[in-house]
């Protein structure tokens, strides 16, 4: 049988009140790799099924208590076994017999006297078989869920894509069709207001391209060591001029040279999100602190975490609110302190960058009272 399934490991549970017959079959199976487990009676056997989950099972008709055909219905209608493929072993053969074993949900039927590799090859090919179909579910799973993705992705292209569109086309034929009349003033908010759409438009697009990479696996998790003081000191002086447009004093309480192992690029998408929020919500003359803390101490510095918090004394947010924030067709962008317009993908997407550096993020928030965001990365090893 040179294209016989890998049965190594794979448990196979005999049902049989015969002892002789059990004990040649299941010498016989061991030999080829297989996990036997044994069970006398019909009510043992449920026993043990429940308990093991076997691949296969191979049961027999007439025994003490439950027969065979009882025991497999029992098998069958319960949700831990349902999927456990069954061949019975009996000497009933006549047509009526066999049509009621596949009845009570068997997969096959061998008549004894047993011919051991008969038996052998009908277990390897329906063990063959239920890898296949579970194969065949996990695709299918994992198709609906990246079909469900796209849905949400292009739910969200239609709905924030073409919202910056509207006022930047608006400007531009207004400034085509009035530039002799327009004052310089005029030129000058419509310009400005133009540049907004278009930045909007620009970052809306960047997002989605980010997104789609991280969809369709082609984002690489390349983990380094990375100094984190000095990443989030650049993407501060990044967001500086922002900071000051709107009075807001941005600091940093983490201390120099905290190093942290974890992918250089999402990290540095992940700080420069959530400060850009931070920012974006919080009113004139408020205030946003980035801080960081280390977790579970009395560890390895191999297993060390580092909580990372962007704190603002902004708007803040109600419990509603906080449950959707990381969830595609829930997250709506919201319009910020000073009007700024977000994506409504970049806590998405610092949720999906998080959680692959192993990581974990979440959101304390109240009206009025500002936000907090915080997120765990793994301390350097070196």
């Amino acid at each position: 049988m040179s294209d016989r399934f890998d049965l190594h490991g794979q448990k196979v549970l005999i049902i049989d009140d015969t002892p002789a017959n059990i004990g040649v079959l299941a010498d016989y199976l061991a030999d080829y790799g297989l996990d036997v487990l044994v069970a006398q009676d019909g009510m043992s056997g449920l026993e043990k099924a429940e308990g093991i989950i076997p691949d296969i099972i191979l049961l027999d008709v007439m025994m003490p208590g439950i027969d065979g055909f009882e025991t497999c219905q029992l098998l069958k209608a319960n949700v831990l076994t349902a999927e456990i493929p069954v061949i019975f072993m009996t000497a009933l053969s006549e047509p009526e017999h066999k049509v009621k074993a596949f009845a009570a949900g068997a997969v096959d039927y061998v008549t004894k006297p047993l011919h051991q590799e008969e038996v052998l090859a009908r277990v390897n090919a329906h063990l063959q078989i239920s890898a296949q179909a579970q194969l065949l579910q996990a695709q299918a799973e994992a198709l609906r869920a990246l079909n469900a993705s796209k849905d949400k992705f292009f739910s969200i292209v239609a709905h924030d894509l073409k919202g910056p569109f509207l006022p930047l086309l608006g400007n531009l034929e207004l400034m085509a069709d009035l530039a002799e009349s327009l004052q310089p003033k005029d030129v000058k908010e419509m310009s400005a207001s133009s540049h907004r759409s278009a930045k909007r438009v620009f970052d809306l697009l960047e997002n989605l391209l980010t997104w789609a990479r991280l969809q369709m696996g082609r984002m690489e998790y390349e983990p380094e060591v990375v100094d984190l003081t000095r990443l989030v000191a650049k993407n501060m002086e990044l967001l500086q001029a922002n900071a000051e447009a709107k009075g807001i004093t941005l600091r940093s309480e983490i201390e120099p040279n905290v190093k942290v192992y974890a992918d250089v690029n999402m990290l540095n998408t992940v700080v420069r999100n959530l400060i850009s929020n931070a920012l974006k919500f919080t009113s004139f003359g408020g205030e946003v602190v980035l801080a960081a803390r280390t977790l579970t101490p009395a560890l390895s510095q191999q297993e060390r975490e580092l909580t990372v918090s962007i704190k603002d004394n902004g708007v803040g947010m109600s419990a509603a609110s906080v449950a959707n924030l990381f969830k595609v067709g829930h997250n709506q962008s919201t319009m910020g302190t000073a009007k700024e317009r977000g994506t409504g993908l970049g806590l998405i997407m610092c949720k999906e960058m998080v959680e692959l550096n192993g990581g974990l993020i979440w959101v304390e928030s109240e009206v009025g009272q500002g936000t907090t965001v915080s997120f765990t990365v793994r301390v350097s090893e070196g």
